[in-house]
């Protein structure tokens, strides 16, 4: 069964590459990056890291891809053209992507994965909130507000070159 989870989900995140690498249309490739990164979440998942796969959800599938599609839907819209991706220097980014490749397998054949041996928590997404909100509250409490003081400069900086 396991077995059968884990094949789906090669399957979908090779898949949502694969239309990344092949599409002209970069609306469709946002909408296969968030495809590959749901698979990616579901890794997660199999590795008994649920507080990954639901920051890598909420985070990158949700956030960033809705992000990215909004930027292209409005600059499709500002020249009145289909905005399409082009391949340029093909050689060079094949010759970096295998070396790259083929570095990530030689560091990861000689590292060693040994086990400490401990028990798993139980509830890792609770755990982490629970210390959130008692032991690192102050931390949490100024992150919150520089994201807001980031939205309502973002707001204004749009605000400002709308009336331009």
């Amino acid at each position: 069964m396991i077995v059968s989870i884990q094949i789906f989900l090669l399957l979908l995140v090779l898949s949502g590459v694969g239309i990344i690498l092949f599409t002209k249309n970069i609306v469709h490739a946002a909408y296969a990056l968030c495809l590959t990164l749901i698979g990616v979440a579901g890794v997660y998942v199999l590795l008994s890291s649920e507080l990954l796969a639901v920051v890598q959800i909420m985070l990158y599938a949700g956030g960033v891809v809705i992000l990215l599609a909004f930027g292209v839907m409005m600059t499709n819209r500002l020249r009145g053209e289909k905005v399409l991706s082009g391949s340029n220097n093909k050689f060079l980014g094949t010759l970096i992507s295998i070396s790259v490749f083929g570095g990530l397998c030689y560091i990861i054949s000689s590292a060693s994965f040994e086990t400490t041996g401990g028990a798993l928590a139980e509830d890792q997404i609770a755990q982490i909130g629970v210390s959130f909100l008692t032991d690192h509250l102050v931390a949490f409490e100024l992150i919150a507000f520089t994201l807001l003081v980031a939205l309502v400069g973002a707001a204004y900086l749009a605000k400002m070159a709308a009336d331009e």
